[in-house]
């Protein structure tokens, strides 16, 4: 039988296990205002709303920012493990654009915890996370079994014990064996997240990164992802391969995989051909126009 193991707010034990983390510039942790939830978050959410429904509560919007908050902290917890070292899984590494701490031994742990949308996203308000983690890649009915069957968790989304206060919005994240809940104290300016299934919303094409000296870069491209969690492995599997330039480029809610850079289309040509053996699809991907 496989043992699970849910973290919460305040719990102080830390598990000890070996991680190969990504480095900070292998990841993209994707773009708030155009996030989606996957099949899997969405299933949470129906059944944390069906949990809410049968016990007389009302329904929680499902928060675009939240759950970009969510999805990232997941990343970063099976990317970075900052949760080693007597620390909880409430706490984020120094690896991404938020502030890090140690959740079981920084004095300022709370707002840790509850300003993270406000570093990440544009919502303002407080929000509270529960964790769970397993053994193995975590699942919707699993989490929701574990956490409804402790009380602690199960207050939150009852609203009951410490935790009185009206949620208005939720959010979700599931990432390699992590998953969490976010629960929020006010309305998302943002909006509501959608299934990544459905059609994307109207979004510009990402534009082509320039490099550091500003200079436009051509990219060859050798294909498309539609998670993070793919494309972040993509990335990753093409590195350790030697492709030591690989990154992601946001294309709406898509990852293109990007396998090298050059200063000029006529360059990126003259590789194009030799990339083409192993990556018969590459093509090269031109800056957008100013």
């Amino acid at each position: 039988m496989l043992l699970y193991r849910a973290f919460f707010i305040l719990t102080t034990t830390a598990f000890l296990f070996t991680a190969l983390p990504l480095k900070s510039q292998d990841t993209i942790w994707g773009n708030a205002g155009i996030h989606c939830v996957s099949d899997d978050e969405q299933r949470l959410y129906e059944l944390i709303s069906e949990y809410r429904r049968v016990n007389n509560l009302p329904g929680l919007t499902l928060s675009k920012s939240l759950c970009y908050v969510a999805r990232v902290h997941m990343m970063d917890l099976s990317m970075n493990r900052p949760d080693f070292g007597g620390c909880n899984p409430h706490s984020w590494s120094s690896r991404g654009p938020w502030k890090p701490c140690c959740y079981a031994r920084d004095e300022k742990r709370i707002a840790c915890m509850t300003n993270k949308p406000r570093e990440l996203t544009p919502y303002k308000s407080p929000a509270w996370e529960i964790v769970y983690e397993a053994g193995e890649p975590a699942g919707a009915e699993d989490a929701f079994d574990l956490w409804t069957n402790i009380s602690i968790t199960k207050e939150y989304f009852l609203n009951t014990g410490k935790w009185t206060r009206p949620w208005k919005t939720i959010g979700i994240g599931i990432y390699g064996d992590y998953a969490c809940v976010w629960f929020g104290e006010s309305d998302d300016p943002e909006g509501t997240a959608r299934p990544c299934s459905e059609p994307a919303e109207a979004v510009p094409a990402a534009a082509d990164a320039p490099s550091a000296s500003g200079i436009p870069q051509f990219f060859i491209i050798t294909g498309s992802l539609n998670t993070l969690e793919k494309a972040n492995s993509e990335v990753a599997r093409l590195r350790s391969a030697g492709y030591s330039d690989a990154r992601l480029l946001l294309s709406g809610s898509n990852f293109r995989i990007a396998i090298a850079s050059y200063p000029s289309e006529p360059e990126a040509q003259k590789q194009l051909p030799a990339i083409q053996q192993k990556f018969p699809g590459a093509w090269v991907l031109k800056p957008e126009s100013p």
